[in-house]
C-alpha cells in the first residue's frame, strides 16, 4: 500500500511540475476580418423583485438618497460600470404590469400587489424614474411591455406617452405630468419568456405569440416607427425561434434568448462547463440567423411603417450565473447571491463568448444589477461591489471597438476545460490591439507565448499596459468589511518584431494592451 501511494504521490507531483512547465501560445493575425462589437453587450436590468429597486437603486426614506429616490452610493458604482443599457420593468413580473399606474403624482398611484415575487408595489418608481435614473447613469431606456394581462393598445399608448411629439392625449399627459420633451425610448421588448407554462402568460404556444405580437408590433410602430424592438426567443426550443424568425423577421431587430448559467454540482469545474455550454447554444442560433434574409425586400406599403434596416440579431436580455448548489442565497427566493473570485472568472468566460459572437449578439443585459444576482450589493447604510463587478466594469472599460479573431494553444485543465481562454479586440484604427486572457487554472501560473502575424514589414507592437486581476482566495466573496479582489497594473515601454512572452497568475484575468506603429 505504501508503494503504491508513494507512485500516486509521484505522478500528482509530476503532473502538477509538467503543467508549470507548460506553455501557452496565442497568435494574433493583425490581417484578419474584425467585427465590431455592440457597445450594448455590456447592459443591465432591473426588475421589481425583492430589493432590486425598492431598497436597491431606490429608496425614498433613505438619507443616502437624493430628492428624486435615488441611492447616490448605489448610482455611483453603477456610473463606474458604465452600462450603456439600463432594461425594465422585466421579467416576469411584467406580465402583471401596466404602467399607467406608474405615472402622475406618487400620492395618486395605485398600490398593487406583486403577484409574481410577492410583497405589494406602491409604483414610486415607474416610467419617469425609469428614464431619469438612465439618464443620471449615462445609459439608454429598454422598456418592455406585459403581454400577458396587457394589450396591443396599452403598449401603443406607452410608446406614445414616452415618444410621441404632437398634440395628442398621452403625449399631452406626459407633459401635464411635467416633461415637455420626449423620453425618445428606442429600444422596446415584446414580453418576456412567454414560453414558461408557469408563468402568468397565456402564449406558450408559438403560433399564438406570433398572432398577437403582430398587433403589438403593428400598433407600436404606427406611434414610434424609428423604435426597434425585441421579440421573445427560447434556446431551448429552437422550433420556437425558427418560427418566429421565418413569421416575423420582416418586423423585429432582436430576438431576446436568457442565459442562466447554473452548475450541475459546487466543484468549480462545473461552474466553468456551465458557462461552455452555452458556445452549443449560441452556434444553433447562429444557424437560425444565417438562415434568416439579412434585408428586407418587397415589403408591403401598407403596413405604413418601415422594416427593420439590419440583420435580425440576438438580444440576450438576461443572463447571468445562478449558482443554486453553493446555498450562498439569501432574501426573496434566495436571489441574494454571494459571488466569489470564480464566478467573476465565469462571468469574464460569458464575456468573451459575447465579444466572439459580435456579428449576431446586439444586446445583452446582466440580471440584475443590484441586489437580486447582482454586482452591487446594499444594507441601510451602504453599498459595495461583488466580485462580478471587477470584470462587468473592465470589459466595458478596455475591450476595443472590434473583435479580432485569435489562434489559442492551451494546456488543458481536464478533458473539457481548457486553462486560457482569450480574445482580441482592435481599435477602429488599427493601432490598438487588447488582449484580453484568462488563466482559470485555480493554481498553476502559466507561461504565454504571444506572436503577432503579417505585421508589414517595419511594423513593431509595443506591450504598453497590463492590468491584471486576481483574488487573495478563489472561494471567497466580497462583503462590506472585505474585499477579496486584487488589481495590479504594469507599464511598459518595449518594442518586438512579432514574437513576446509573459507569465499569468493562477486565476486571472488579463488585460495586455499593445500598440502598434
Amino acid at each position: 500500500m505504501k508503494i503504491y501511494l508513494i507512485i500516486a504521490w509521484t505522478i500528482l507531483l509530476n503532473v502538477e511540475v509538467y503543467a508549470q512547465k507548460e506553455n501557452g501560445t496565442i497568435r494574433i493575425d493583425v490581417n484578419q476580418e474584425s467585427k465590431q462589437i455592440s457597445s450594448l453587450i455590456f447592459g443591465q436590468f432591473i426588475e421589481h423583485l425583492g430589493r432590486s429597486i425598492d431598497g436597491g437603486i431606490y429608496d425614498e426614506s433613505s438619507p443616502l438618497s437624493d430628492k428624486n429616490g435615488f441611492r447616490t452610493d448605489v448610482m455611483e458604482k453603477v456610473i463606474a460600470l458604465h452600462p450603456p443599457i439600463l432594461r425594465y420593468p422585466g421579467g416576469t413580473f411584467v406580465k402583471i404590469y401596466h404602467w399607467q399606474d406608474g405615472i402622475g403624482p406618487k400620492s395618486e398611484r395605485p398600490k398593487r400587489p406583486n403577484l409574481i415575487w410577492g410583497g405589494i408595489s406602491d409604483n414610486h418608481y415607474g416610467t419617469a424614474e425609469f428614464v431619469k435614473y438612465c439618464r443620471a447613469i449615462g445609459a439608454e431606456p429598454f422598456l418592455v411591455v406585459n403581454m400577458a394581462t396587457g394589450t396591443p393598445e396599452e403598449a401603443s399608448n406607452w410608446v406614445e406617452y414616452c415618444n410621441g411629439t404632437q398634440d395628442t392625449y398621452y403625449a399631452n399627459l406626459r407633459r401635464a405630468h411635467g416633461y415637455e420633451e420626449p423620453f425618445n425610448v428606442k429600444l422596446w421588448g415584446i414580453g418576456n419568456e412567454e414560453y414558461a407554462v408557469p408563468d402568468a402568460g397565456k402564449h406558450q404556444n408559438a403560433d399564438k405569440y406570433i398572432e398577437d405580437a403582430w398587433q403589438y408590433v403593428k400598433l407600436m410602430k404606427l406611434q414610434s416607427p424609428s423604435i426597434k424592438l425585441t421579440l421573445v426567443g427560447n434556446p431551448e426550443d429552437l422550433n420556437w425561434c425558427r418560427k418566429i424568425l421565418k413569421e416575423m423577421n420582416p418586423v423585429f431587430d432582436y430576438l431576446s434568448i436568457h442565459l442562466y448559467a447554473m452548475p450541475v454540482d459546487s466543484n468549480y469545474t462545473s461552474l466553468l462547463q456551465s458557462v461552455s455550454n452555452f458556445n452549443q447554444s449560441i452556434d444553433s442560433m447562429r444557424t437560425l440567423l444565417t438562415n434568416t434574409p439579412a434585408k428586407v425586400t418587397d415589403f408591403p406599403m401598407w403596413y405604413r411603417f418601415p422594416p427593420r434596416q439590419e440583420a435580425v440579431k440576438l438580444a440576450i436580455d438576461e443572463w447571468g450565473i445562478w449558482d443554486m448548489q453553493s446555498g450562498k442565497g439569501r432574501g426573496t427566493y434566495n436571489l441574494e447571491y454571494a459571488y466569489d473570485w470564480s464566478h467573476a472568472l465565469a462571468v469574464s468566460q460569458f464575456l468573451n463568448i459575447f465579444c466572439r459572437n459580435s456579428d449576431i449578439i446586439g444586446v445583452a443585459t446582466w440580471a440584475q444589477l443590484v441586489n437580486v444576482l447582482a454586482p452591487i450589493m446594499t444594507n441601510a447604510t451602504g453599498s459595495f461591489g461583488q466580485t462580478v463587478y471587477t470584470p462587468l466594469q473592465a470589459y466595458r472599460k478596455y475591450t476595443e471597438k472590434s473583435y479580432l479573431p485569435v489562434s489559442i494553444i492551451s494546456p488543458s485543465m481536464d478533458k473539457n476545460q481548457k486553462m486560457i481562454d482569450a480574445i482580441a479586440s482592435i481599435s477602429d484604427d488599427r493601432k490598438k490591439i487588447v488582449l484580453t486572457v484568462l488563466n482559470l487554472s485555480p493554481n498553476v501560473s502559466l507561461p504565454l507565448n504571444l506572436s503577432f502575424d503579417h505585421l508589414t514589414k517595419g511594423t513593431h507592437f509595443t506591450l504598453r499596459e497590463r492590468i491584471t486581476y486576481t483574488a487573495t482566495a478563489l472561494n471567497e466573496p466580497n462583503s462590506f468589511n472585505k474585499d477579496v479582489v486584487i488589481e495590479k497594473e504594469e507599464q511598459f515601454n518595449t518594442d518586438s518584431a512579432s514574437n513576446s512572452s509573459i507569465d499569468l497568475a493562477p486565476a486571472s484575468l488579463n488585460f495586455l494592451i499593445f500598440n502598434l506603429k
